[in-house]
């Protein structure tokens, strides 16, 4: 099962207006046009931002939208940032790039386990043939990752700078 992160923005008042009807939230959320789909990178860009020392991670921070009790997505993991939040990850995101960021792609990488739904074990078949180059298979792998990750950063980037810039919040969720 995939687990794709995605992001909607949206002015303030809207943002109240679906916290008064919290049951409505996800339904008045997904009708929003002004989305980011990082389908399944959300996580791994989450742990590199960890990574790289960012004050407030864009993707994992704020506070329960719309509220503890109606938050929706994986786990009830949606999370909701202010203006002003929104304003601070932008300023920090479009001063770091995602160079900084993929010198802790490797470390980051070596910490995901192998499993059979994992990249190199359909690459490499499962259970793998010893006989087959792990270590270029690897790097590959590395470099298809950083490919992804870094048009997944650029769009993040882009994204919350036009919610800066519109003084927009954003709501985050995992499906």
């Amino acid at each position: 099962m995939s687990l794709l992160g995605e992001f909607r923005r949206l002015p303030a008042d809207l943002l109240e207006e679906i916290r008064a009807t919290p049951r409505d939230a996800y339904d008045r959320l997904a009708d929003l046009d002004d989305m980011l789909d990082l389908d399944r990178s959300w996580e791994r860009l989450a742990k590199l931002i960890d990574r790289t020392g960012f004050p407030l991670n864009p993707i994992t921070a704020g506070t329960p939208f719309p509220d503890e009790h109606h938050a929706f997505g994986r786990a009830g993991g949606s999370r909701a940032l202010t203006i002003e939040e929104v304003a601070a990850a932008a300023e920090r995101l479009s001063q770091v790039p995602f160079d900084v960021l993929q010198a802790n792609l490797r470390p980051l990488l070596e910490t995901e386990p192998i499993s059979p739904q994992s990249f190199e074990s359909q690459m490499l078949g499962w259970p793998f043939d010893p006989r087959l180059d792990v270590n270029r298979l690897k790097a590959e792998r590395e470099q298809a990752v950083r490919i992804t990750l870094a048009g997944s950063y650029s769009d993040l980037v882009r994204f919350f700078c036009v919610a800066a810039e519109k003084q927009d919040c954003t709501v985050f969720w995992v499906e």
